[in-house]
């Protein structure tokens, strides 16, 4: 038996009106599937929608066109409480690390916001429990 993808993005466009001056096709025709334990690196030259592509993946973005499916579920239809549970378990790391991750800040740190925000941990005794290697 196949086993579904976790994260399964088919055909997926992000077009921007430009008003009088056209449109810009920053996103067109994306597809691409990860399956559990996987990850994904976007890989590109400056400009090319790879941002684009990740914003709109994780509905920063409404996309133009396509299909985003988590867990078999289409990301744009999911109630508040699967949208937060789709949001919970996916993050983007932009290009630039110093806008994503602030570098004054340890690894526990950071991690430990994060669960926090989540509600996945009661303390920091807990969290250096879950993650010993911070």
């Amino acid at each position: 038996m196949a086993t579904e993808a976790l994260l399964k993005v088919k055909e997926l466009k992000k077009h921007f009106d430009l008003g009088k001056n056209g449109l810009l096709k920053a996103v067109d025709g994306v597809s691409f599937e990860i399956y559990k334990g996987e990850t994904l690196g976007l890989v590109g030259e400056s400009g090319c929608g790879k941002s684009t592509t990740g914003r709109t993946v994780m509905g920063m973005y409404n996309n133009t066109d396509g299909d985003v499916h988590y867990e078999g579920k289409n990301v744009q239809q999911m109630t508040e409480k699967e949208r937060f549970s789709f949001l919970r378990n996916m993050q983007m790391i932009f290009q630039d690390p110093y806008a994503s991750l602030n570098p004054r800040s340890t690894v526990l740190e950071l991690i430990s916001e994060l669960m926090g925000i989540h509600n996945l941990h009661k303390n920091k005794g807990e969290m250096k429990k879950t993650i010993p290697v911070c």
